[in-house]
């Protein structure tokens, strides 16, 4: 299989996003280079379009993308949404629900295009600031279409006890994920990143042996399971790491370039 043949699909933080909430520009050359042989490169993330918006226009993803950890498949080359998966109405609800048990928690409401604040803490304020997004907030009453994705922030210890407490009532129609050691995200049941592969596979008639795979935490293991082939960087937790094909450098020092050179290696131009 030749590169030209190959596409190769990226978490971002954690993953191509290196220190400083900066992507190595080893990375960036080594896409490029990835795509002037013919490959498509494409992203998966928890993050949507607009709080990602400055690493998609450093690395230029030309294949469809994975948004909202699988609630939307996006294409940057069109900006054009080509799916979205919403939670149930009740979605709402349940977002209240842990708001009102854990009130030092801060809590972010994204649509398939747009993020809304619900409350603003002290992580909800970083998370915006690096985004280069102000930190209004409004009421749940007044975000105007479906919910496809709530992300609640908090101290690690109190997201263990929110996600835990998820247990204790039901909740049809949604799950909730650990995303990072301060995230905890409510999205769509049977909604993941590899559930957003196959329908990039679906759209695009790639097939799966074409597929590679790269990230570093727990929201990435389907799309990790999914992929025809899974690298991960030397950052992830040892349980990700032992689920790879290969295990590559570290995010800071360009985790995404060490895989492209490898696939040079390995593949035949």
């Amino acid at each position: 299989m030749k590169i030209q043949d190959l596409l190769l699909i990226s978490d971002l933080d954690g993953t191509l996003i290196g220190e400083n909430y900066q992507i190595p520009e080893r990375n960036l050359k080594a896409i490029r280079r990835f795509q002037e042989k013919g490959g498509q490169f494409a992203i998966a993330t928890g993050r949507s379009g607009d709080s990602g918006a400055q690493y998609y226009h450093q690395s230029q993803p030309n294949g469809l993308s994975v948004l909202l950890n699988g609630a939307v498949i996006y294409d940057f080359e069109t900006d054009r949404v080509v799916k979205s998966v919403s939670m149930p109405p009740q979605a709402s609800e349940y977002a209240r629900i842990l708001a009102e048990h854990f009130p030092e928690v801060g809590y972010e409401v994204f649509t398939e295009r747009d993020l809304f604040v619900l409350r603003c803490n002290r992580y909800i304020q970083a998370h915006l600031e690096h985004e280069g997004l102000s930190c209004v907030e409004t009421k749940a009453e007044d975000i105007p279409g479906s919910w496809c994705k709530v992300l609640f922030a908090s101290e690690p210890e109190i997201k263990q006890k929110m996600h835990d407490f998820t247990d204790t009532f039901s909740h049809p129609g949604v799950r909730f994920v650990q995303t990072s050691s301060h995230f905890l995200e409510m999205l769509p049941d049977e909604v993941n990143k590899g559930t957003g592969l196959d329908e990039i596979l679906n759209q695009t008639g790639i097939s799966r042996s074409q597929v590679v795979a790269i990230g570093d935490y727990y929201n990435d293991v389907e799309l990790l399971k999914a992929a025809g082939f899974a690298a991960v960087p030397s950052n992830a937790p040892q349980d990700i790491q032992d689920m790879a094909d290969l295990v590559v450098g570290h995010c800071y020092e360009g985790a995404v370039a060490d895989l492209i050179e490898y696939l040079e290696q390995t593949h035949q131009e």
